[in-house]
């Protein structure tokens, strides 16, 4: 008798240590480098469509309790935009101070861009089974896109998203996850020109030159975007995996001129679980 409780006892321990070792862990942080195919329209600086393929810094991670799923994005890239066709030089023209004769020179141009976006998503399991849960929420994001030519025009967003996320765990050592957000309130702060117009900068003793900007509540009427992720994780301990993934926005702000932007990123990198 005692030996079958001995052996019943053992049997019990070994069940839950394999369970606590299969079992998913819910804290995940992970860290990757992406190339991110871009292209945008600035109106307030120009009419004309830009280009920059660049270098991207990414973190992520996830903590998924009960039926509740927490994640956050961070994302960064900077680089030199161009058009599709650039012009080889700009001609432009000053004067001699001690002639008094106008003289020209060529150069070339340089439009730097920035992007940069934070984004934490709270979702709640609503559909799906064990190998394909599906969560619906919320998420706040904020976005940054700048240009820095002769004038930098610069434009900061916050908003509010309807969020979804979709998983589906093939087995232990392999899971995809997809990820949608779309905002639908929220406030932007852009300027009227990118410095261009000389009636719309300011002067004053405490800063010689500040340009104009327009803050205003934004919603579909005058910001639409799509932002999606999709992740394929590997693991290969209990502790790393590596993943990849494909991300892709889409937005257009409308105020006080439009500005378009679209990409499509890809990305690989370690994540740790714990």
């Amino acid at each position: 008798m005692k030996k079958k409780l001995i052996i019943i006892i053992l049997v019990m321990i070994i069940i839950g240590y394999t369970m606590a070792q299969t079992r998913e862990k819910p804290f995940r942080v992970g860290a990757s480098l992406g190339y991110t195919f871009s292209g945008y329209r600035e109106e307030t600086y120009s009419p004309i469509n830009r280009y920059l393929n660049t270098l991207t810094f990414l973190v992520d991670g996830n903590i998924e309790k009960d039926k509740f799923f927490h994640s956050l994005n961070i994302g960064f890239f900077v680089g030199n935009s161009e058009m599709k066709n650039p012009a080889k030089a700009v001609l432009a023209q000053d004067y001699d101070p001690q002639k008094g004769e106008p003289y020209y020179w060529a150069y070339l141009p340089r439009h730097l861009a920035i992007r940069g976006y934070l984004e934490y998503a709270l979702d709640y399991r609503l559909w799906g089974n064990l190998t394909f849960p599906g969560f619906l929420g919320g998420a706040f994001r904020a976005d940054t896109y700048l240009q820095f030519a002769h004038y930098p025009s610069i434009t900061v967003l916050a908003s509010l998203d309807i969020h979804a996320t979709q998983k589906w765990i093939i087995n232990e050592e392999n899971v995809f996850i997809f990820s949608a957000g779309l905002p639908f309130f929220g406030y932007a702060v852009r300027p009227a020109y990118a410095g261009a117009d000389e009636a719309l900068i300011k002067y004053s003793s405490e800063s010689p030159m500040k340009i104009i900007t327009l803050g205003r509540v934004v919603s579909l009427h005058n910001y639409w975007a799509f932002f999606g992720d999709l992740k394929y994780q590997h693991k290969v301990t209990t502790l790393i995996n590596l993943y990849t993934g494909l991300g892709f926005e889409i937005s257009r702000i409308n105020f006080p001129r439009p500005r378009i932007d679209a990409l499509l990123r890809l990305s690989g990198g370690v994540a740790f679980t714990f």
